[in-house]
């Protein structure tokens, strides 16, 4: 007679258990979110035109959903119709308003949902359309990107007509400061004018935001304002550029990670770290004087609610002591299934 090892039968027992258990899970009644019309095409509006435009969210699951937050972004305000949980069968609205003034041309723009849907703990919302004005700048604003500290960097806008039969243009640039230049030429395939920026190899390090002025021959835009912003970086690099945890539990115990490399040749500790309250934080060496990674979690039992704030890095190095990094988070009661 085959004997079976104690072990191996406790190893079976374990593994069996185990997918009971997540077959239990499996079956909990949980709500699904559906939205039957996630984008909405508004059409063609004149600039500075209000829009505006309710999305219906409908419970398909066994259990109450929740809307815990709606995320708009540049140009979006949003209202949800009820913050009382939702029955199986039932629905909510979110509202989207869009403030078309400081659009132009083709625009779309998408609201995030966070909600308790296990399957989908973030749906997108979006509304799109064009916005008529007499010229199209593109794009606005302008991101020069992560540039690094002494190295030039070249841009440009295009310039196009944003009705037919416009015949407007462009007849100069302006711009205050000293390393921020523009040049207007004409645009390569004939249509409209393109603007070649350039940023000088000299600006000093940190996030740089600046303004060009474009003077026009229209009559309802004689003057366009287009924002100029990037970040000059140095021998420190942090990644990511910030910390997302997203929407999450009281008791979630997810990790972030951030990664501090000196990309120089004298080598650079970490000297101190500083973060939110609501977060915890683990500092350990991948590469000594030359990479760390930063482990960040959310403590326990935290209360519902945002968490906006910043981790501080700071460093060895004499030029770059202090690098800061955005974080952000959503916290729902712990253990709310309903």
């Amino acid at each position: 007679m085959r004997v079976t090892h104690p072990r191996r039968l406790a190893c079976v027992w374990l593994l069996a258990v185990s997918l009971v258990a997540v077959a239990a899970r499996a079956e909990e009644p949980a709500p699904r979110v559906v939205i039957d019309a996630p984008v909405h095409d508004f059409g063609s509006v004149e600039q500075g035109a209000t829009v505006e435009h309710v999305f219906r969210l409908r419970n398909a699951g066994q259990a109450a959903l929740r809307v815990d937050h709606v995320k708009g972004t540049c140009a979006c305000t949003v209202g949800v119709a009820t913050g009382d949980a939702v029955p199986p069968g039932d629905e909510a609205w979110v509202t989207v308003t869009l403030d078309t003034a400081r659009l132009a041309g083709r625009t779309t723009k998408t609201v995030t949902v966070y909600t308790n849907d296990p399957a989908a703990p973030t749906v997108g919302v979006t509304l799109t359309g064009q916005v008529l004005t007499d010229l199209v700048v593109n794009p606005t604003p302008l991101y020069l990107g992560h540039v690094r500290r002494g190295t030039g960097v070249q841009r440009e806008l295009t310039v196009t007509p944003g009705r037919p039969g416009t015949i407007v243009g462009v007849v100069s640039v302006e711009s205050a400061h000293p390393s921020l230049h523009a040049r207007l030429e004409p645009a390569p395939d004939g249509v409209g004018q393109r603007v070649v920026v350039d940023l000088d190899a000299d600006v000093p390090l940190g996030r740089f935001t600046d303004e060009l002025v474009l003077r026009t021959t229209s009559e309802r835009q004689p003057r366009l304002a287009v924002k100029v912003f990037g970040t000059i970086e140095g021998e420190i690099a942090v990644l990511p550029p910030q910390v997302t945890f997203g929407v999450a539990q009281g008791e979630s115990g997810d990790t972030r990670e951030l990664f501090i490399h000196n990309r120089g040749t004298r080598p650079v500790s970490v000297t101190r770290v500083t973060v939110p309250d609501a977060v915890r934080y683990e500092l350990s060496t991948v590469e000594e004087g030359v990479e760390y990674r930063l482990a960040l979690q959310l403590r326990d039992d935290l209360p519902p609610g945002k968490i906006e704030g910043a981790v501080e890095i700071f460093t060895s190095h004499p030029d770059e002591q202090r690098v800061t990094v955005p974080l952000y988070a959503v916290v729902r009661p712990a253990g709310r299934r309903g």
